[in-house]
């Protein structure tokens, strides 16, 4: 049986994760409050460099599902949301993010255009 965690990232001490909580559970997601992972630290850091996401990576197992309201929650650069995604799919965990449309980010491929 699959498990669901929500990772809430915050850049600044003022802001809360509330609104991403309360997101995640009008999408119909009923997480359990030790599978809520908040964190306060600016996205220009690594996601791997982030504590409580490190700790979150180590948690992880086959099958589950982690849940982030927008891709800017796991970093700015194009480079480490790919490199996060890559390690979340390696572990065989799905990624859903609410602002795409629930879209399995790990099982995603885009087309070639040419």
């Amino acid at each position: 049986m699959s498990r669901a965690f929500l990772y809430a990232r915050v850049s600044t001490v003022e802001q809360t994760a509330e609104n991403q909580i309360a997101e995640a559970k009008a999408a119909g997601f009923a997480i359990r409050p030790n599978r809520i992972i908040t964190e306060t630290i600016s996205g220009s850091v690594a996601a791997r460099q982030r504590p409580e996401f490190r700790r979150l990576l180590d948690r992880l197992e086959d099958g589950d599902v982690l849940v982030v309201t927008k891709l800017d929650r796991l970093g700015r650069s194009a480079l480490d949301v790919r490199a996060t995604v890559d390690a979340l799919a390696s572990l065989g965990v799905r990624l859903h993010c609410l602002a795409l449309g629930g879209v399995d980010l790990t099982s995603w491929t885009p087309a070639l255009t040419l």
